[in-house]
């Protein structure tokens, strides 16, 4: 489909510059101009009407740069040596769980952009980090306990925010079952 895309995309632009250059008899570089904005048009309309497409939506946008932190955490977690290895998998585990929450409920993106965007990256960057200071020193460097400190304090991060959305769920559960207790007392009373 990529190919069809340019392949058209190509022909547009260049009816495009037959038309001014010769059509019109415009200057080559207005010329060229006009068929390097055809081929952008129709390649935005190619987007655009691709099944699937992205929508530019915070929650597309949010959870492609999440995915590309997590394969790359997922390709470090199986060379790195095995400490470092751990917490990348630690790391792993507790973003999964909010990527798939970003992706069944795609409105709240935003309250999980900074886990998913600042926090995994910065997991990512300390385990590339950790994997080349393996490299260069081995596995008695002193900065990869520092690296796995850090990657400690990133899953709690995850942890926190976890534990703090559960804390937000029950107070909303107990505010509704006290309604509920109210509303059936009133019930009774009448």
């Amino acid at each position: 489909m990529d190919l069809i895309r340019h392949v058209l995309s190509g022909l547009g632009g260049g009816i495009a510059f037959l038309i001014f250059y010769l059509g019109l008899g415009d200057a080559p570089s207005l010329s060229i101009g006009a068929g390097l904005a055809a081929y952008g048009a129709v390649q935005l309309i190619f987007r655009a009407l691709a099944p699937g497409a992205p929508t530019g939506s915070a929650a597309v946008d949010i959870l492609t740069v999440a995915d590309g932190h997590l394969d790359a955490i997922n390709h470090l977690a199986g060379v790195a040596p095995p400490a470092l290895a751990a917490r990348l998998r630690r790391l792993e585990d507790v973003a999964l769980p909010v990527v798939y929450r970003v992706q069944e409920h795609p409105e709240n993106a935003m309250d999980q952009r900074r886990l998913l965007t600042f926090y995994l990256g910065l997991g990512r960057r300390l385990g590339e980090h950790g994997q080349r200071l393996y490299q260069l020193r081995g596995a008695d460097h002193p900065s990869l306990a520092k690296i796995g400190a850090m990657l400690d304090e990133v899953t709690g991060a995850f942890t926190a925010r976890a534990e703090s959305a559960r804390a937000v769920e029950l107070a909303r559960l107990e505010t509704e079952l006290a309604v509920l207790e109210r509303s059936l007392e009133a019930e009774r009373g009448a």
